[in-house]
Order: structure tokens, then sequence, then C-alpha cells
């Protein structure tokens, strides 16, 4: 459950008066969220694109519980904590368990489709897909690559599983989409650990980069284990992807980022002992497929022509 439901919705105000209303128009201090419910200003400022629409859809859903929509899509996905990378968040979407009665309303979609009583849960009295019809309808709707990026985070996070997915595939058989669906759920791998790895992961399959081992962990020839890889190939290349808070996340109590990227160094300098080629790469460089794709495809010639590596590795 994404923190915003309880850290933000005791900040909406409702049911201004008349007078509140006018008093607001002059002084700008509430932004209206939806008819009838604002928020502070200065709150809203604060929000990235993802958390504004989540405030956003829980006021929507709010004012549907008295109806058949429950929460879904790209929508149910914020609301469940995934990431929305690059899917377009000026719409909240709902879906209504009926097969006529959809539409779209200025900033409102409402889908119409089957919602059998195992598609759908209540998260913090809130109506909403579950995680695993959440990710198929997402996958329908959306390119490939994005249904990636939110199919990986749900099943890294252990919030949904495979067979949990192949069976809302199956109940949702027969909506538009569906064959979108099953061959990016058929791709998603719950090793990737950030968007940035599950963009790789597309942007290999597009480009003819076979499909490396995902999180391996590479030992010396003491049995010592050096580190975990993002990407092994077994030609003798690791490939890391540098995201922005990537050592952030992985700091050890007391670590400061300084620390962290010395200690990183330190492990890719391991590797490197033990006859491995490292390549990092950027955001920025998943903006260049073919760049990139190429970057690797020479790193694994160059691998190919050296000696083994030493030690072994081991798979996720």
């Amino acid at each position: 459950m994404h923190s915003l439901t309880t850290a933000h919705k005791h900040l909406l105000v409702r049911d201004l008066s008349a007078n509140e209303r006018r008093q607001n128009t002059r002084t700008g201090e509430l932004l209206r969220v939806r008819r009838g419910t604002y928020v502070p200003n200065d709150v809203w400022k604060t929000l990235n694109h993802e958390e504004q629409h989540l405030l956003r859809a829980i006021v929507v859903a709010a004012d549907q519980r008295r109806s058949d929509c429950v929460l879904s899509h790209v929508s149910a996905a914020l609301l469940h904590g995934l990431p929305a990378w690059n899917v377009p968040l000026k719409q909240i979407h709902l879906t209504r368990a009926s097969r006529t009665g959809g539409g779209v309303k200025n900033r409102l979609v409402v889908h119409s489709a089957s919602l059998d009583s195992g598609d759908f849960e209540v998260v913090d009295g809130i109506p909403v897909t579950r995680t695993a019809r959440t990710v198929v309808d997402v996958a329908r709707t959306v390119p490939f690559e994005q249904a990636v990026v939110i199919g990986d985070a749900a099943l890294h996070r252990e919030i949904v599983t495979k067979d949990e997915l192949a069976l809302s595939l199956e109940r949702a058989r027969n909506l538009k989409g569906i064959a979108a669906a099953r061959r990016a759920v058929a791709f998603m791998d719950r090793r990737s650990e950030s968007v940035g790895e599950s963009r790789s992961r597309v942007l290999f399959h597009a480009q003819g980069v076979a499909s490396p081992q995902l999180q391996a962990e590479v030992y010396d020839a003491e049995h010592t284990l050096i580190g975990r890889a993002d990407f092994l190939f077994d030609e003798g290349l690791i490939g890391e992807f540098d995201g922005q808070v990537k050592y952030g996340r992985y700091l050890r109590p007391g670590e400061t980022i300084a620390d962290a990227v010395l200690r990183e160094k330190r492990r890719e300098d391991a590797l490197r002992e033990l006859g491995w080629l490292v390549i990092r790469w950027m955001w920025a460089d998943l903006s260049r497929p073919t760049h990139l794709a190429r970057r690797i495809l020479e790193a694994l010639s160059r691998a190919r022509s050296s000696r083994r590596p030493s030690g072994i590795w081991i798979p996720a």
C-alpha cells in the first residue's frame, strides 16, 4: 500500500462554504483536487506526479464508493506502491463491473469489464483491483516496456506471483489487449530490482542482445562472495546499471553515500582481478538503445577473446 493513502488524506479539505470559496479565490491557498475537495497548495507542490495522481485517485475512489466502480489500471498500480514509469497520469482509471457504461469524461476514464470477486479488494478503505489484475490491466493498455517495469516491480516486491498473473490472464482472456498482456507477463522477472534494470532487459530484448543472468553471485577461487551482478554474461562480461538512487538504496547502517561508492569501486576492482570485464550505463544511455547495445556487443566480443574469469558464479 502506498504511504500517501495515510500520510496525506488528512490534509484534504472538503465542503467549503461559499464565503470560504470566495476567500480562496483571492488567496489561492487551497487547490481544488475535485469538486468539493481541496488540498493546501504548498502541500500539492511538494508531491511528485505519481503522488499527485494518487491523491486525486483517492478522492475519486472515495466519491465512487456507492457505485460499482473500483480503482484500476495505473491508478491501482500506484495505490499498490508500484512505479509508473512513463505511463500517462493525467487521467484517473476506474473499472465498472459491466459490459457497458464505460467512457472518458474530463480526467476520468471508466472501463467496462468483468470483475470477479477475486479481481478486487479494499485497500485502506478504497476498492481497488488486486495486484495481479492490476498488472494484467496495465499490460493490456500500455506499451510493453512500461508494462514490464510495473510487473517486474510487483514480482520483485513479492506482492504478486507468476501463478497469480497466469490466473488473472485467464480471467481476462476475452478482454481487449490480452495478447499484449500475455507477451509482457511472460517477459516479467522478479529478479529485476529497479526501473532501470527492467528497462535494460527490454532494451536487450529489442536490440537482439542475448539475455544475461540477473543478480548472479560471483565468488573467487576460495569461494568468497565478491558480489552480485546486475547482469552477468557467461562469456565473461558483467553489466551494471547505475541509477541515481542505486548507492543510497544499498547503504549499510552508518554508511554515507561516499562509503557506498568506495565499497562499490572495491567490488568492481575485485571482479576485474578475477578476469571479469565490467561495463556500466546510466539513464541517459537507455535513451540511446542502439548505441548501448553496440557497446555491450563490443564488450562481449572483447570478453570472448580474453581468458575465462577465475572463480565461479551462481545464478539467483
